[in-house]
């Protein structure tokens, strides 16, 4: 399936999808009930299947081997690579492989970010591959040479342009649990690809338990339509969607009052993604409204911080175990400060309503004769984020609050859904982490926000026809979020604000 016949197919899946959304929940005319339930039951089978595209997966193979490239060997070499070793290791077996090659003219500098000529690193390729061993290099060596010889050359170059392997030391340990042993090879990348699915598919099973079909038939075609969230992205990869398993079950066992696992499982999700803590400030919210009302903190929210706090203590000691030691959390803040300057086109967020403008989304700061095209456009970003830094700060603090003001009327779990607002207003996430937004159905509204979604997907299905540009068609999701998101928790942020306002008055 090609990409133009996929945009056709799923966007008018989107269409059929918000009809019988519409039907389900309004039932317009003579249409039963029983009826529309089948058809909704229908469309979010078709959903699910549409995913993977049909099985045609990525035109076949069920590998994603700019992913795999990036998280199998950067967490089976994590000793030796850490996050500054990948590209300058892999171009060092090349050279050694001497495979009739050209050697690329330019790659990222992982220790700086910045794009350079390759032979500005050769001293760094002699430095990384002395942290190998003989036998390790050899392995190292026939790894790489799988990915050479299974994909065409340009390709192997444009991943070296890319931004290297950046997950957390929690996240490594854990990969290296099946990364650690296994040599690179169709079968092996192959199995290592299920493991998404079928943790997608304890996801998805624990919200139908937990909430019903109806709102399962819902999360199911929010996944399987969303245009940001596309197989492309990261179907086929190793381990990626963790962090969203790991969130939606804790926001299920939350609805199910099983807050000690809901808040170790919330801690693993933070700790290999860092944004997902974002989860729990809703709870805390509601947990605080509790304790005004009572004089006690309430036992749940005790449970909840409790399994929270352990699960950050065990994630510390198994990233410690990841094979660089208690360092790799020290590494891995200094290569998270590296990417604060690093702006990418499928960015999205609140941010990107404030510092686009009419030059980036058409654009015209772009310049393909570079080796990096976004320099000057990424220069501009860094000096408007500096010179709107106040605004910035302003919307996140409007944001915060009416995501605070929403929590207080609601259920922990329904509060813990804030976190994906919260997300949005502090932080610029790539395009294929909003598949969080399946997890909306759960809160409250549910199938007004799954209708509003896809209204705005499938104008991002036809955004994407119109345009191959991701800054308008991501730039234009951020401002459709941002209107979204407040239609969705403005409703209870009034009416707590009405209820203040009443307490407050004579």
């Amino acid at each position: 399936m090609d990409v133009t016949n996929e945009i056709l197919i799923k966007g008018s899946l989107t269409l059929v999808a918000l009809v019988a959304v519409i039907l389900r929940h309004r039932r317009p005319g003579t249409l039963a009930s029983e009826k529309a339930g089948a058809m909704l039951w229908t469309v979010a089978i078709v959903a699910i299947l549409a995913w993977p595209n049909f099985g045609r997966l990525h035109g076949g193979s069920g590998i994603h081997h700019w992913e795999q490239f990036h998280y199998f060997l950067g967490s089976k070499y994590f000793p030796e690579l850490g996050y500054d070793g990948l590209y300058a290791a892999s171009l060092a077996a090349e050279t050694e492989l001497d495979l009739g090659r050209p050697v690329q003219a330019h790659v990222r500098d992982l220790r700086t970010n910045e794009v350079v000529p390759t032979g500005t690193l050769r001293t760094h390729r002699n430095e990384v591959r002395q942290r190998f061993t003989d036998d390790r290099w050899q392995k190292f060596e026939a790894d790489v040479a799988y990915f050479l010889k299974s994909n065409a050359y340009d390709y192997i170059r444009k991943i070296r342009l890319d931004h290297g392997y950046n997950p957390t030391p929690t996240w490594t340990f854990t990969a290296r649990l099946f990364s650690r042993y296994p040599a690179a090879g169709d079968s092996t990348l192959t199995l290592l690809a299920w493991i998404d699915p079928l943790l997608l598919a304890a996801l998805f099973l624990m919200i139908f338990r937990t909430y019903g079909s109806r709102i399962g038939c819902l999360a199911l075609i929010i996944f399987g339509l969303g245009y940001p969230w596309r197989f492309d992205w990261v179907g086929g990869a190793f381990l990626r969607q963790d962090w969203l398993a790991a969130t939606g079950i804790a926001v299920c066992l939350m609805r199910k009052k099983i807050f000690f696992a809901a808040g170790v499982l919330l801690a693993y999700a933070t700790m290999v993604r860092v944004f997902p803590g974002a989860f729990l400030i809703g709870p805390l919210i509601v947990g605080i409204r509790q304790t005004l009302e009572t004089r006690q903190a309430p036992r749940w929210l005790i449970r909840l911080g409790s399994g929270f706090l352990l699960g950050v203590l065990l994630c510390l000691a198994t990233g410690a175990l990841a094979g660089r030691g208690p360092q790799a959390w020290t590494e891995f803040r200094t290569n998270l400060d590296k990417h604060h300057g690093t702006w990418l086109t499928n960015n999205v967020g609140l941010e990107n309503i404030l510092l686009y403008d009419s030059d980036t989304v058409m654009r015209k700061d772009v310049d393909f004769t570079l080796p990096e095209p976004w320099l000057h456009w990424q220069a501009k970003m860094d000096r408007l984020h500096t010179e709107r830094r106040p605004m910035v700060l302003g919307a996140l603090a409007l944001f915060l609050l009416a995501a605070a003001m929403a929590s207080w009327r609601q259920t922990p779990d329904q509060a813990a859904l804030s976190g994906i607002v919260i997300v949005f207003s502090g932080v610029i996430l790539t395009c294929y982490y909003w598949v969080m937004l399946c997890l909306i159905p759960l809160g409250r509204g549910r199938w007004g926000p799954t209708a509003g979604w896809l209204i705005l997907n499938l104008f991002l299905y036809a955004l994407h026809v119109s345009t191959p540009a991701f800054e308008m068609i991501y730039g234009t999701m951020s401002l459709a979020l941002t209107v979204f998101f407040l239609a969705w928790i403005g409703p209870d942020a009034w009416k707590t604000l009405q209820e203040i306002r009443g307490r407050l008055s004579p």
